[in-house]
């Protein structure tokens, strides 16, 4: 058993609750589906590929 100084408190784990507030907090950062996350990347991918074509053509 842990003595514990005055003042000092004893913290348990995190309840799952204490987890979903924090995932349920809202912000002001926009909101990206993930099917606009991936179309970007493969956006951004054939890009790349062009670029890389025209540089070493």
């Amino acid at each position: 058993m842990v003595k514990l100084r005055k003042g000092k408190r004893a913290y348990g784990p995190s309840s799952t609750l204490g987890i979903m507030r924090f995932f349920d907090t809202e912000t002001r950062a926009p909101k990206l589906t993930p099917e606009f996350v991936v179309a970007a990347s493969l956006a951004f991918i054939a890009l790349i590929l062009v670029w890389h074509i025209m540089v070493a053509a």
